[in-house]
C-alpha cells in the first residue's frame, strides 16, 4: 500500500472560511465529460494570474517526458477581451505566458484519460483511469494552475445520470459544484465521475463517503460495514478525530474498484484514499495485506499516522510499518479476521523481514519507499510489534504503543508539525518509562537485526519451522505475565 505525501505546505496558506458560490475565486475550472467518450475530458480554465507560468502538479508523474501534461492536448488561451494569449510551452509541464499579463486568463483544453495504459510506479490507481460506468480521475490529472492560487471553484458538466464523488466543499445551490482552499487540494484529491454507488459514515464531524463501482455494487453493504467497524476504533486509539493541517478533516472519500491484472493497493491523497482490489470483494478471515479488509484498514489508518501528522522520508517505517501494526490489531479487534489470523501475520512478517534485515537501517530505507518495500512495511511492523513489549515490559502491561501514538496526535497534529524519529524515541521512552535510546540507536538507525525470538518470548510465543515459514504458538508453559503480555499486545486471550 502507498502512503503519497507532496511537500506543498509552505506553498499554502490555512483554509479560508466558507463563502457563497458568487464570490470571486482566484480560479474556476469547468470539468466536461460525455458517457460517448469518457476517456476525453474538456476543462475551461479562467484564472487571475498571479505571475507568468502555468504549471501541471509538480509531483507524481515524474517518469514521464511532460509530467502530467502528456496527456494534455491542444492547450490554448485567450484574455478578457476575447484576444488569443500566446502560451510558450517549456516543457517539464510548464507553459510561460507573455506580458504584459493579462486581467483574466481563460484557458481551453483536453486530457485524455489514458493513464491505466502507461505504467505508473504503484498503479493507475493514483492517476488516473475508465471503467463502463465511469472514470476515476485526479487532479494532478486534470488541472493548469499557478500553485500560489486560492479559493478556486470546479463545476462538472456531467451526464444527466452521472454523479462525481470528491472530498471538496460543495457549493450552495449548484450541483457537482466545489471549492478548493489551495493549490494541493486542488491538485492531490481523487473522485470518481459516473454511476458507481455511493454509502455515507459519520463519526463526529468527519463524514466518510465510500464510492464504489458497478462491478462490486454487491459488496458495497460488507465494504461499508468494515468502514463502519474500524474508524470509530482508531479515534479511539488516538483520542481524535483526523485532521488536515491542523484544522477538523469534515470529509473523506474512499473510492473502490477492481482490476484483476493489479496485484491490489490503495493510495492516499488530500481527503482521498483511492483502492484497487485484484478480485470483487468476499467475506474472509484471513489475513492478508492485499485483502480488501487490510487495505481499507491500512489505509484509514493514514488518516491519523500520516495525514494528521507526518515526518519525512526517515520516518516512513513508522508510517508504514507502525500503521500496518496498527491495522492488523484493528482488523482483529473489530472482528475482520480471525482470532489466530494474527500470529500468522507476525510470522509470516518476520519471514519477510529476515532476508532484508541488517543491510540498511530502517531511517535510511524511507528514501527509496519502493525499493525497501519488505523492509520498510515488514521490518516497520516487527519494530512497532517490538516496541509495544518494550512499553509494555516497562509498565507492567498498563501502556503500550498506542499510547505512543496518541501523544504523537497530541503534539503534533493540532499544530499541524512534522515529527522527526527523535520525536518518537523521546516519547516512546516517556510512555514506557525507561530509556530506549538503545533499541532506536540499535534497530532503527542502526542495522542490527531485531530478535524477535525475544519479544515473542515476551508473549509466551515459540518458534518452529515447517515448509520454511516460521510458526508461532502458544507455549504450554507461558508465566502469567507472558500471557497478560500476550493479551494486552494482541487482544486476545492466550
Amino acid at each position: 500500500m502507498k502512503f503519497i505525501y507532496l511537500l506543498f505546505i509552505a506553498l499554502f496558506v490555512a483554509a479560508s472560511p466558507a463563502y457563497p458560490a458568487e464570490t470571486t475565486a482566484d480560479a474556476v475550472y469547468t470539468v466536461s465529460i460525455s458517457a460517448e467518450n469518457m476517456r476525453l475530458v474538456r476543462v475551461k480554465a479562467e484564472i487571475l494570474p498571479t505571475g507568468n507560468m502555468l504549471v501541471v502538479c509538480p509531483e507524481g508523474a515524474n517518469h514521464l517526458p511532460d509530467k502530467w501534461a502528456t496527456f494534455m492536448r491542444n492547450v490554448s488561451a485567450i484574455d478578457e477581451k476575447g484576444q488569443t494569449v500566446r502560451l510558450r510551452h517549456s516543457g517539464d509541464g510548464a507553459w510561460h505566458i507573455p506580458e504584459p499579463l493579462p486581467k483574466k486568463l481563460i484557458l481551453n483544453y483536453e486530457v485524455e484519460i489514458k493513464h491505466d495504459q502507461s505504467k505508473w510506479p504503484f498503479g493507475s490507481k493514483e492517476a488516473a483511469y475508465a471503467r463502463d460506468d465511469g472514470v476515476f480521475l485526479t487532479g494532478a490529472a486534470l488541472f493548469i494552475t499557478m500553485l500560489d492560487l486560492q479559493n478556486m471553484n470546479v463545476r462538472f458538466d456531467l451526464p444527466q445520470d452521472w454523479k462525481v464523488s470528491v472530498a471538496w466543499e460543495e457549493l450552495t445551490n449548484e450541483k457537482n459544484a466545489f471549492k478548493a482552499n489551495n493549490a494541493e487540494e486542488l491538485l492531490w484529491i481523487g473522485m470518481l465521475a459516473g454511476k458507481h454507488l455511493e454509502r455515507s459514515t459519520k463519526v463526529g464531524q468527519l463524514e466518510v463517503v465510500l464510492a464504489v463501482g458497478q462491478d462490486i455494487r454487491q459488496s458495497a453493504e460488507m465494504l461499508d460495514r468494515a468502514v463502519k467497524a474500524v474508524l470509530p476504533r482508531y479515534v479511539k486509539i488516538y483520542g481524535g478525530e483526523p485532521v488536515v493541517q491542523g484544522s477538523p478533516l469534515n470529509k473523506f472519500v474512499i473510492i473502490v474498484n477492481v482490476d484483476k491484472d493489479y496485484v491490489g493497493g490503495g493510495a492516499v491523497f488530500v481527503r482521498t484514499i483511492s483502492m484497487m482490489l485484484t478480485d470483487v470483494p468476499q467475506k474472509t478471515s484471513e489475513a492478508s495485506t492485499f485483502s480488501w479488509q487490510h487495505i481499507i484498514t491500512h489505509e484509514l489508518g493514514h488518516l491519523w499516522d500520516g495525514q494528521s501528522f507526518s515526518g519525512e522520508s526517515e520516518e516512513v517505517w513508522f508510517q508504514e510499518g507502525v500503521t500496518d501494526y496498527l491495522a492488523y490489531l484493528v482488523q482483529s479487534d473489530a472482528g475482520l479476521i480471525g482470532k489466530d489470523e494474527l500470529l500468522k501475520v507476525f510470522a509470516r512478517k518476520l519471514d519477510e523481514y529476515v532476508p532484508v534485515a541488517g543491510k540498511m537501517s530502517l531511517t535510511k530505507a524511507g528514501s527509496d519507499k519502493g525499493g525497501n518495500y519488505d523492509l520498510l512495511y515488514s521490518g516497520g511492523l516487527i519494530a512497532a510489534l517490538a516496541l509495544d513489549v518494550e512499553i509494555r515490559k516497562g509498565t507492567q502491561n498498563k501502556k503500550g504503543i498506542a499510547d505512543v501514538l496518541k501523544v504523537m496526535y497530541q503534539n503534533f497534529a493540532a499544530k499541524g508539525q512534522k515529527f522527526a524519529v527523535a520525536d518518537v524515541r523521546k516519547i516512546a521512552g516517556e510512555v514506557a518509562g525507561k530509556d530506549l535510546s538503545t533499541f532506536f540507536a540499535d534497530h532503527i538507525d542502526g542495522n542490527k537485526i531485531i530478535p524477535l525470538a525475544q519479544y515473542a518470548d515476551a508473549m509466551g510465543l515459540s518458534f518452529s519451522k515447517a515448509e520454511n515459514k516460521t510458526v508461532l504458538k502458544r507455549k504450554a508453559k507461558a508465566s502469567s505475565f507472558q500471557k497478560a503480555t500476550f493479551s494486552s499486545v494482541t487482544g486476545l486471550a492466550f
